[in-house]
């Protein structure tokens, strides 16, 4: 699942360029019916699940092309709209084995401040974070600009080196062909 930060503090330009980046990455993945299925769920003030765990690339690049950004950073919401996507087998969504590996991919420039109060946004998120690992699901991270808190981002991840730093939107689509989260 792909989870995409939407909030204000990306301008139209950088928010270009992140599409461009993670339809690249959706490309890149190899969507089939028989292996590979992913979904996007996106965040600001609150989150939302923009496209069901599937194959179809034509319709999860749609959804990336329909983000609009805005409002502040939820990144607790954006973790568990794609958590309970990933949870939820027999849905229809994902792939009928019911093996398929859950992993998070989330890309954020920013800090979390929502859900209120806003000084315990990044504690529930890392919970939300925390739980999704504790049931085996596995998160890559791409702190985006100068102003992440990369000690943070790296507590959400699995680990430092499922941790990725882009120094802004321009270089991300390089970093994303860089991440192997199909192993």
């Amino acid at each position: 699942m792909l989870v995409l930060d939407r909030s204000g503090s990306i301008n139209a330009t950088e928010l270009g360029q992140l599409k461009t980046a993670a339809k690249a990455f959706v490309d890149d993945m190899g969507l089939s019916s028989a292996s590979i299925h992913a979904g996007q769920s996106s965040f600001a003030t609150t989150g939302t699940l923009d496209h069901h765990l599937d194959f179809n690339t034509v319709t999860l690049k749609a959804a990336i092309d329909a983000l609009l950004s805005g409002g502040f950073t939820n990144l607790k919401a954006g973790i568990d709209l794609a958590a309970t996507e990933l949870a939820n087998p027999g849905d229809g969504h994902d792939r009928a084995d019911g093996t398929s590996p859950d992993k998070l991919v989330i890309i954020t420039d920013g800090h979390p401040n929502r859900p209120l109060p806003s000084g315990t946004a990044d504690d529930v998120a890392a919970a939300s974070a925390t739980a999704f690992k504790g049931s085996g699901g596995e998160i890559f991270v791409v702190g985006v600009g100068s102003d992440v808190n990369s000690a943070y981002l790296q507590t959400i991840a699995d680990d430092a080196s499922h941790y990725y730093s882009a120094s802004d939107y321009s270089g991300l689509q390089t970093v994303l062909q860089n991440l192997d989260v199909c192993e």
